[in-house]
């Protein structure tokens, strides 16, 4: 637990340094098929390939559910990080816990905005000098090079129903230059707990 407060301590220094990123909720949906009920205490998951970005995601958005006046918990603190978590893990996770809901959040696509520009390449080349000794210089390459303007992602949340496995909202969100996790979590656990609120359902 120690190395993960000074993971969160380092990328919460990388967002103060890095560029502004906003997020914003693009769309929501909930099943009207079924009647709408409070969550009090759900499962939080990201689906990441990297372990650390999930266990950062699911630990702030878990402390803003509690803000929020419901009990978020993090999967991986019962699943664990060596593997995804599994359909099988995570009702296994459900079962231990007493969690009513399950929230599921994943990127579901990127979209680059870049710019082509000409400009020069220096490379480093080696050769040997007069008395044969190793001597490095070095050479520029003019080449087209490629500049990313901004950087879009799209995030899919869902929210499934412990009891029948059946999902009961959906909301998907865009993130501008999403460079900082932390930063980021905060503010699409913000947005989606108020519409899912607004919905009835926390």
């Amino acid at each position: 637990m120690k190395s993960l407060s000074i993971l969160i301590l380092l990328l919460l220094l990388s967002v103060l340094m890095s560029g502004c990123a906003s997020v914003s909720l693009v769309s929501t949906m909930r099943d009207k098929g079924v009647p709408a009920k409070q969550y009090r205490k759900v499962l939080v998951v990201g689906v990441a390939a990297n372990p650390q970005m999930r266990q950062v995601f699911e630990e702030v958005f878990a402390s803003e559910a509690v803000k929020n006046g419901f009990a978020g918990i993090p999967s991986y603190t019962i699943t664990g990080v060596s593997e995804k978590p599994s359909r099988a893990s995570l009702e296994e996770a459900v079962k231990k816990t007493g969690a009513d809901g399950v929230i599921i959040t994943r990127i579901v696509g990127t979209k680059k905005e870049t710019e082509a520009h000409t400009g020069f390449i220096m490379t480093d080349r080696g050769a040997t000098d007069f008395y044969g000794l190793p001597v490095t210089y070095a050479t520029f390459v003019h080449q087209p090079v490629e500049v990313t303007l901004s950087t879009e992602a799209a995030i899919e949340t869902n929210l499934f129903d412990s009891g029948t496995g059946r999902m009961v909202w959906t909301g998907t969100s865009s993130a501008v230059n999403p460079e900082g996790i932390i930063k980021i979590t905060g503010e699409l656990a913000g947005k989606v707990i108020k519409a899912m609120a607004k919905d009835g359902l926390i």
